[in-house]
């Protein structure tokens, strides 16, 4: 699983997991297409089928409410190369999500329930 560390406000220096905002119009999967795009500098495949869950949360110090929304997502190409929003990116395991200070504790959720859904996945997926 790859997890992305905050390197800016709100939750700086906290683990996430990738993703962003859309754009007034976007399709999400486009948004998120090009959010990992944008911060990591990688391409990945996502489908409807791929969705995982949707968490309504506050964001920033106005505490706006934002629907999160979560894909497991397979990387497709490309280097990870974190951009300036992203302090780091890491490859983890199941093992080391519970040790990690997540900035929003649904972002856990979706880590743990990304990676037992692709290990449940028959092997010609």
């Amino acid at each position: 699983m790859l997890v992305s560390f905050r390197a800016i406000e709100p939750k700086k220096g906290k683990a996430d997991t990738p993703g962003g905002f859309l754009k007034p119009g976007e399709e999400p999967l486009e948004g998120l297409r090009r959010e990992i795009r944008e911060e990591l500098g990688v391409e990945i495949q996502v489908s409807f089928e791929d969705f995982i869950q949707g968490v309504p949360h506050t964001y920033g110090d106005e505490g706006d409410w934002v629907l999160s929304l979560g894909f497991a997502a397979r990387l497709e190409s490309g280097d990870v190369v974190p951009a300036d929003d992203v302090a780091e990116a890491r490859w983890v395991t199941f093992s080391e999500l519970d040790d990690l200070d997540f900035a929003w504790p649904h972002d856990r959720d979706l880590a743990k329930a990304a990676l037992t859904k692709q290990s449940t996945k028959p092997l010609d997926e």
